[in-house]
């Protein structure tokens, strides 16, 4: 087909169009240590796929392109991507790392909202009850978390941000210990989110030690490069200053 084809085609059916056109030729995902051939036929498809990309860039049908982003196939997702990054830029960049993170691209994008949006200025923590400040160090563990999706092309993610929420942890566990209440970060040591693991171990040390490091060992072995360097960090100096304490004892 050529593009005067294509601009008789309805969305749907470019999409569908879209969907063969990007399996058949497959991604830099799947062909990376073992690229396809180039052949006639090769050659033939991609001018096919440029074609339906620039109809598709042309009418903008923002849902539809963004159930491409999230499509069952890698292969779709990065092709889409890279086609329709002029178009929807903030779900195309979100397309590739939320594959590597094993999310779907709306998870990642509801993630970013989430890291931007500030907690209520009021209660203040003293004024909160300590299941209310449970509960906010369980969102501020996974804001966090979603600050890694804010990168700019220097950091791996939003560090200024990623720190502001630390220091929101901070304040909700100097209030949970006033109240002789940090026990009850105990049981975000079993939290699904890593993050919240592993802000909990970090701060849950001197009240349960073999508990919190054991966590903190287990995200060291993890495969999450952020936390896993994030638990190393804070084991490396537990170490540190227990041998410290040993060769300073009589």
């Amino acid at each position: 087909m050529n593009a005067k084809s294509y601009a008789l085609l309805s969305e749907d059916e470019l999409i569908d169009e879209f969907v063969r056109l990007a399996k058949s030729l497959s991604s830099m995902w799947t062909y990376w240590f073992n690229r396809p051939a180039k052949t006639p036929e090769r050659d033939q498809m991609m001018r096919e796929l440029r074609a339906v990309s620039a109809e598709l860039c042309a009418r903008k049908p923002i849902e539809k392109l963004r159930l491409l982003f999230d499509h069952e196939n890698v292969d779709v997702r990065f092709r889409a991507a890279l086609a329709f990054m002029d178009v929807d830029p903030d779900w195309a960049l979100a397309t590739i790392p939320a594959h590597t993170a094993d999310l779907s691209t709306k998870d990642v994008m509801a993630l970013r909202a989430r890291a931007k949006k500030r907690p209520p200025a009021r209660p203040t923590p003293k004024d909160m009850s300590t299941e209310q400040l449970v509960a906010r160090f369980e969102d501020a563990g996974i804001r966090r978390y979603a600050t890694r999706f804010l990168g700019g092309e220097s950091e791996p993610f939003d560090v200024k941000l990623s720190n502001r929420i630390v220091g929101e942890m901070r304040g909700i566990v100097d209030e949970l210990k006033s109240r002789d209440a940090l026990a009850e970060l105990l049981p975000m040591l079993d939290h699904p989110n890593i993050a919240v693991r592993n802000n909990a171990a970090n701060f849950c040390v001197p009240i349960a030690r073999e508990r919190a490091i054991a966590v903190l060992e287990a995200i060291e072995a993890s495969r999450d490069s952020i936390e896993r360097s994030s638990a190393g960090t804070t084991l490396y100096f537990l170490r540190m200053k227990e041998k410290e304490g040993k060769t300073a004892s009589p």
